[in-house]
């Protein structure tokens, strides 16, 4: 496995080591349903866990990198969205079916989800390819006549601008789908044999408003945050084996923010005074409190409930006080540094990494050159084994406009390199804008998206010491 960019970047200054925010305390130690007589073969754990692929707008926000491979989901359909898949060997993109014949446009497929496939998260256990689809941000609790005469009968009789030109059985279908997204309950999608075959895992428990996000091999991991908003959370694990659910306990206001091999990383608020509800106090009162108030950041083995701390910040006046915690890769937490806020200033900002296993802050950008710039995906979601899990390649993002990411910069954490991406996207949605860099494969390419237009995006193999250059010498990715 090569080390990203290493050769491109030997040259490059190692930045010294340097203070980036307050002294850190030092580390202390539709289908068929699988029931459990007809359950899926049990997984084989991984003995990490992982960050499993976040749904989102974009193709790039839904994606989940195995080293060797990229799943995504292709939502350019009516009414429907499909699990894709890219083979980094061979450069080709797929429909991840393998039902002899499929046309991909029903549930007959094994790929196929219903409505626009926004809440699903894919991840996978050995050979075999995961959905979880979460309670729908919109979740709708009645029945289809009521959906019908609330949502779609008006819709029918006077058509929305973006539904101009299609006819009423289009639509129709389309709503018919929506609704089987919104009014679905939780579970997880298991597709085994390379596509051949799919079955839902229902999950025995209501999992509304909770956020799963991490996985360990056999189950998947979650949270809720209380009710009032200064109760204790409530973790949750999903056994991947039957779909059972079970809880854990966490601390008031408590988050998981990442993971890293057996342990979960969280945060939580800490109050010299109990923290008040503002939904009936005020919040007034509530960031009065807040003022002498600090984040604890701790590792928590959900399996136990040991907790062991990680350093401890001051609280940032935002509802959990994390605004400037950006995600956790290969041992280190990363932030960005607002600085003196009242100033006003860009130089005040800086990008920072917190090393867990030193105690040691290092600053990696200071100032930053364009005040636009943000942190991209820190956290990879993917297998932990992968080389995409060690990168130093920080993605940045910015704008000198209104329009979109026009302008993007590669950062090497390790050396201080800075490199602006000169690489434009072609298409005629995402005009001008810097392509994106998806994935780092185990060979030590880039996986870019290099266009996007109405029939769907464009991607690319490069390899990652060219790219940073400025070459477009891509292999594009092609459809089998």
């Amino acid at each position: 496995m090569r080390p990203f960019v290493s050769s491109f970047l030997a040259g490059a200054l190692a930045l010294t080591l340097a203070a980036c925010a307050p002294q850190a305390d030092p580390p202390a130690e539709p289908a068929p349903t699988v029931t459990p007589e007809t359950a899926a073969p049990e997984a084989a754990p991984t003995g990490n866990f992982y960050t499993i692929g976040q749904g989102g707008n974009y193709d790039f926000n839904a994606g989940f990198n195995t080293g060797d491979c990229w799943y995504f989901l292709d939502y350019h359909h009516l009414g429907y969205a499909l699990i894709m898949k890219i083979d980094f060997a061979t450069a080709t993109r797929q429909v991840f079916c393998r039902v002899p014949g499929c046309t991909h446009d029903s549930d007959a497929c094994p790929a196929w989800l219903p409505g626009n496939g926004r809440d699903v998260q894919l991840f996978t256990v050995g050979d075999t390819v995961y959905a979880y689809h979460g309670v729908s941000t919109m979740n709708y609790r009645g029945s289809w006549e009521e959906y019908y005469a609330e949502v779609v009968a008006p819709r029918l009789e006077e058509p929305p601008e973006n539904m101009a030109g299609l006819t009423k059985e289009q639509i129709l279908g389309y709503y018919r789908n929506r609704y089987a997204e919104v009014s679905a309950p939780a579970g997880v999608y298991v597709i085994q044999g390379d596509g051949a075959t799919r079955q839902n895992l229902s999950t025995s428990q209501d999992l509304r408003n909770v956020l799963v996000g991490w996985c360990d091999g056999t189950a998947l991991y979650g949270y809720q945050l209380s009710t009032p908003a200064v109760g204790n959370s409530t973790g949750y694990r999903i056994s991947l084996t039957d779909g059972s659910v079970t809880t854990f306990p966490m601390q008031q206001q408590e988050q998981i923010l990442g993971a890293q091999e057996n342990r979960l990383l969280t945060s939580h608020t800490v109050t010299e005074v109990p923290l008040p509800d503002y939904n009936t106090e005020g919040w007034d009162t509530y960031q009065a409190v807040l003022q002498s108030a600090t984040v604890e950041y701790d590792w928590l083995d959900p399996a136990t409930g040991a907790r062991s701390k990680v350093l401890t910040l001051p609280h940032d006046g935002s509802s959990f006080g994390t605004t400037g915690f950006y995600g956790l890769r290969d041992g280190k937490l990363y932030f960005e540094d607002l600085g003196d806020q009242a100033e006003g200033n860009s130089q005040y900002r800086a990008f920072c990494s917190y090393d867990v296993a030193t105690s040691q802050w290092k600053e990696l950008l200071r100032p930053l050159p364009d005040r636009s710039m943000q942190m991209g995906a820190v956290t990879i979601a993917g297998l932990p084994h992968i080389a995409a899990q060690q990168g130093t390649g920080l993605w940045i993002t910015g704008s000198d406009n209104v329009y979109g990411q026009n302008l993007a910069w590669m950062l090497d954490t390790q050396s201080g390199a800075l490199f602006p991406v000169q690489q434009i996207m072609t298409g005629d949605i995402y005009h001008d804008w810097a392509v994106t860099c998806l994935a780092l494969t185990d060979d030590g390419r880039f996986l870019l998206q290099t266009g996007e237009d109405a029939q769907g995006s464009s991607y690319a193999l490069i390899d990652a010491e060219a790219f940073l250059q400025g070459s477009t010498d891509y292999t594009p990715v092609t459809a089998e």
